[in-house]
This record gives C-alpha cells, sequence and structure tokens, in this order.
C-alpha cells in the first residue's frame, strides 16, 4: 500500500473515532459537542491542506521515478514550493540535464563514428565473442564480395583463400600483411574497444598496393639505373679493348692465332647477352606512360595470337578464342607487348599439349585468358607480381613486372588465379 493510502486511512480513522466520541458528548453537553464539531471541522480542513503538501511531492517523486525509468532526461519538475523538496528538485534537474547533455553528445559521437566507418575505404569487421564476424562496413562487403542482405554474424569460412586462413589466426594486438591474386597487398590489424561493458575485438583492412607498388618502383628504378650505367660502361672498355686485340690477331703466332680469335669472339658475344640483359630491366624503368586512344582491343588480341601461330601448331597447343568488337581507351603498342608476354607465360607453362582459351567478357567488361598449363600454388602466385621474380631456372622475372606496369598505367584491375580443372586464368577488368 502506498504512503498516500496510508496517510487517508489513518485520517478517516482518526476523525471517525473522533466524531464517535463527540456524539457521547451530545448526550452530556450539546455545548461541549458544538465546540467539539468546530474544532473537528477546523483539523479536518488542515488535514487536507497538509494532505496536499504532503501528496504533492510524492507524486513529484514518482514522476521523477517514472522519467527516469524510461530514460526520458529533457523533461524538467517544477517546484512545489517546499524548501526540503525544492533542493532535491534542483539536484534531480541539474542531474537530468548533465545526463541529457551526455547522450546527445555520445549520440553525435556514435552518428558521427558510423558514417565515418561507412564512408571509409578501409573495411572493418566487429568480432562477437565467439570470433564470428557481427558487423561489416560497406568497403568490407565489397572487398570480400558479400551480398548486402548476408544474414549475420557469420564465420570466417564464408571468406575466400586467403582472409579465412590468414584472418581467422589474427590476436588482438597483431598485423599481418596479406597479398591477393599476386598483386593487390593489404595490412590487417586487429584491435578492440569496449562495447556495453565488454571488450569487442575488431579488424582493420587497409589496402597498401599503391603505395608499396610505388616504394617498389622507386627503389628497383634506382638499382636499375645504377647497374645499366656501371655495365654499359665496363662493358664499352672491355669491347674497346677486345677489338683492338682482335685487329692484331695477324701478329699471334699461327698456332695460338685460333684459340684467341676465338676466346675474344666468346667474350664479345658475352659481353652483348650482358647488354641485352640491361636493357631488358631498363625496359621496365623507361617504360613511358601510355598513349590514350580509342582502339579496338579484338584487333589487337587477333594479330597478336597470330605472331604464336606457329609456335602453337609445333606445341600442339589448341587456341579457343571469343573475341568481340571492344572498344576502350589505350595504348596500342603497349597492349600488344601485355599480350605478348601473358600468352608466352600461358604457352610456357603448357609446354605440349594444351588448350589456350582468349574471351572478351561483358558484364563487367573484362578479358580472359586461361590455359591448361602446370599452374601455381598459391604460394607462387602471391609473388608472381613481384618484380624480377621467377619461377623459371634462367628468367629474369621481367615480362609479369612489364604485364604489372602497363595495366598499372592504364587503371586496369586484374588478378592471376588458379580456377576449376587445374587451369590458370589471368583476368583483366577493362572498367
Amino acid at each position: 500500500m502506498s504512503i498516500k493510502w496510508k496517510f487517508i486511512l489513518c485520517g478517516l480513522f482518526l476523525y471517525l473515532s473522533t466524531g464517535f466520541i463527540l456524539l457521547q458528548l451530545l448526550e452530556v453537553n450539546k455545548w461541549y459537542f458544538v465546540i467539539g464539531e468546530f474544532l473537528l471541522l477546523i483539523s479536518i480542513i488542515l488535514f487536507v491542506v497538509l494532505y496536499h503538501q504532503l501528496v504533492k511531492p510524492i507524486d513529484t517523486i514518482r514522476l521523477a521515478i517514472n522519467l527516469l525509468k524510461e530514460k526520458d532526461f529533457s523533461t524538467r519538475l517544477s517546484p512545489v514550493h517546499q524548501k526540503e523538496i525544492d533542493q532535491l528538485i534542483e539536484v534531480y534537474n541539474k542531474m537530468a540535464e548533465q545526463l541529457h547533455h551526455e547522450r546527445v553528445e555520445h549520440e553525435e559521437k556514435n552518428l558521427f563514428l558510423g558514417l565515418l566507418i561507412d564512408a571509409s575505404t578501409s573495411a572493418i569487421l566487429v568480432l562477437d565473442g565467439e570470433n564470428k564476424i557481427r558487423k561489416l562496413n560497406p568497403a568490407a562487403f565489397k572487398l570480400f564480395n558479400l551480398k548486402e542482405d548476408t544474414v549475420l554474424p557469420i564465420s570466417f569460412s564464408h571468406l575466400s583463400h586467403p582472409w579465412f586462413s590468414k584472418l581467422s589466426e589474427l590476436k588482438v594486438g597483431e598485423s599481418i600483411a596479406i597479398r591477393i591474386d599476386g598483386i593487390r597487398q593489404f595490412k590487417a590489424s586487429c584491435s578492440s574497444f569496449m562495447d556495453k561493458g565488454f571488450t569487442r575485438p575488431f579488424i582493420l583492412i587497409e589496402e597498401m598496393t599503391c603505395e608499396l607498388i610505388r616504394a617498389e618502383r622507386q627503389s628497383y628504378e634506382r638499382v636499375i639505373r645504377m647497374m645499366s650505367h656501371e655495365v654499359n660502361n665496363s662493358v664499352g672498355a672491355v669491347n674497346s679493348v677486345l677489338q683492338s686485340v682482335q685487329s692484331l690477331s695477324t701478329q699471334f703466332d699461327e698456332n695460338m692465332r685460333e684459340d684467341i680469335t676465338n676466346a675474344i669472339t666468346v667474350s664479345m658475344d658475352r659481353n652483348k647477352s650482358l647488354t641485352q640483359f640491361m636493357a631488358n630491366f631498363a625496359d621496365v624503368v623507361k617504360l613511358p606512360q601510355p598513349e590514350i586512344k580509342q582502339i579496338d582491343l579484338s584487333v589487337v588480341i587477333s594479330k597478336t595470337l597470330h605472331l604464336f601461330k606457329t609456335e602453337f601448331a609445333n606445341r600442339h597447343i589448341i587456341l579457343e578464342r571469343d573475341l568481340k568488337r571492344c572498344l576502350i581507351k589505350a595504348d596500342t603498342v603497349q597492349m600488344e607487348q601485355m599480350m605478348m608476354n601473358i600468352i608466352k607465360n600461358s604457352m610456357e607453362a603448357i609446354v605440349a599439349e594444351g588448350t589456350i582459351s582468349v574471351q572478351i567478357l561483358n558484364k563487367p567488361l573484362s578479358l580472359s585468358i586461361i590455359d591448361t598449363g602446370q599452374g601455381f600454388s598459391d604460394e607462387i602466385i602471391e609473388k608472381l607480381f613481384t618484380p624480377f621474380f621467377s619461377t623459371k631456372k634462367t628468367g629474369q622475372g621481367i615480362g609479369l613486372t612489364l604485364v604489372r606496369e602497363i595495366l598499372l598505367n592504364h587503371g586496369f584491375n586484374f588478378k592471376l588465379h588458379r580456377i576449376e580443372n587445374n587451369r590458370t586464368e589471368f583476368l583483366i577488368e577493362l572498367e
């Protein structure tokens, strides 16, 4: 029972008891009865006044309790003109104002943080206590090729290789580098934040491809220029000496003349090979910016494939093509150079007897080159576009490096990956 009703019942009991006693006085002395009734009336009036003075603060306190329960901190209580209660109301109003201010500030921060996360180009994954992905931002949905209506939470097994194996083992405070399709490079960092008293881990994935490629390019350009300068100077001096010695070969003893002449010829050929070796590296450094104009890619591809016709026949390689008119903005010479290197790699991967398929695809517009060669492991694919990395014993690693530079200069996304039936696909997005 509330205090309000206890107060009313207590008053009723007292006045009923007093009324009964006054009835008894009526038989003794009617004047005592009249005086008693008058005093009873005054006490009732005082009781009502006192009741309102007590009940109004109680109602105010009840309203404050309800407002706190509903977490309504925007409503203020009015004074009841009672010193003690008004002091309590003043404290409550200050507390409500502070809580309202903190709530607004917190909501504004959360709104700003939410907008910032959604607009971020870095992928963000929020995990739950079972190490499942509880929340993703739009960049993460795009990176992992997930549909926006994907039901969360999901486990890391829903992600493709190598995301699944790399991210599932990442611990709070750790950072790792991840290479995708042999070209795109990412930095994944795991940290945590407090959410409703619980520690929530999250993973931030930043793409570092452009920065790392720029740093790589600056490094190897400097080294190649220095090596070319030193090698060319040295080879030039050595060739000059060899040519001088060769001009004096008639003065040598006939028994030694042939051996010396052969040795000079071998040395000059070796110098020529060394010069060509450095020239191949210099081609990557000296690659000019593309002269962009509208071209029909199918024509460029057809011309390039025609150059390999004899080689395909000798190696018993079947060529499958599905080329339709494809107008793009690109450099014709560099597109031919790119196709030459890709087809050459596919042909060398097959060695003998196999199939190379070249297709121009729509939605999105892309070029697909598939071969049935020996293929590569995931570890090798991650390194294939590393400058001057090669799986061949005598390879220089220049072909794919040149392909990478040409495609990056054109702004075309690309990837080299394995597909079904142990085939390898080089896919170039032309949009």
